[in-house]
Order: C-alpha cells, then structure tokens, then sequence
C-alpha cells in the first residue's frame, strides 16, 4: 500500500498528498512515486506491477499488485 500520484499534477488528489511528497522530498530525501516510477521500480527489483487499485476515501493510498518477473 502506498500513495501513487499522478504523471501531472491534476487535481484529482487532496492537496496533503503534494505537501507530503515535497516534505519526504526535502526532510527526509525521498518522495511519492507515480505508476510509472513504481513499475520501474518494481521491474528492477525482478517483479512486474500487475495492478493499482485505489482505495476508497479517506485513504489516500493505493494497493499495488506485483507478480514475479
């Protein structure tokens, strides 16, 4: 489960998600991801993303499905 944004920045998500990827960003060198970064990811580590479902309000969060490569 994690939050997954989108390629650009739309409007589809509460604004709390961008402040949280600017603050991994600057306190703590990391930062949200989008599917694509997350099938990147995922392709590097020997798995393929199968699926992203959201969940429902108020999770801001997404279920990502990865099967072995």
């Amino acid at each position: 489960m994690e939050p997954v944004l989108p390629d650009t920045v739309d409007g589809s998500l509460p604004a709390i998600m961008y402040l949280s990827d600017l603050n991994m960003l600057v306190n703590l060198g990391g930062r949200e991801r989008t599917r694509a970064d997350f099938e990147r990811l995922c392709r590097r580590a020997g798995f393929t993303l199968t699926g992203v479902r959201t969940l429902p309000p108020p999770a801001a969060f997404s279920l990502l499905e990865t099967t072995p490569a």
